[in-house]
């Protein structure tokens, strides 16, 4: 059974901080998310870093987050980031090992 989001956020062009209304969202909300990534088309590490933690955020309250529409360069960005908790959203389900 697929889970259906409760709410769609569209991301920015570049996202390279926090996004407000996904904050809100998580403090106010505990149903499910789709984040769609349709207009981004750059990614800092600052935010990979900010979705990571709200992913993890996320998941500590069994709130799920769906991507949707991501492109194939910020797919790219994930893999070689190789957090996995991102990797899973994208349905990435190999383990990678750690670099030597």
């Amino acid at each position: 059974m697929t889970q259906t989001p409760e709410k769609v956020i569209s991301l920015p062009s570049i996202l390279d901080k926090p996004v407000n209304d996904i904050e809100k969202y998580l403090v106010n909300n505990d149903c499910n998310l789709l984040l769609d990534f349709i207009n981004c088309n750059f990614i800092t590490v600052d935010g990979i870093e900010w979705l990571e933690e709200i992913l993890v955020r996320a998941n500590s309250k069994s709130i799920k987050i769906m991507f949707a529409n991501i492109p194939p360069d910020i797919y790219k960005v994930f893999k070689i980031s190789r957090i996995e908790v991102i990797l899973k959203v994208c349905g990435a389900t190999q383990n990678f090992a750690p670099f030597c």
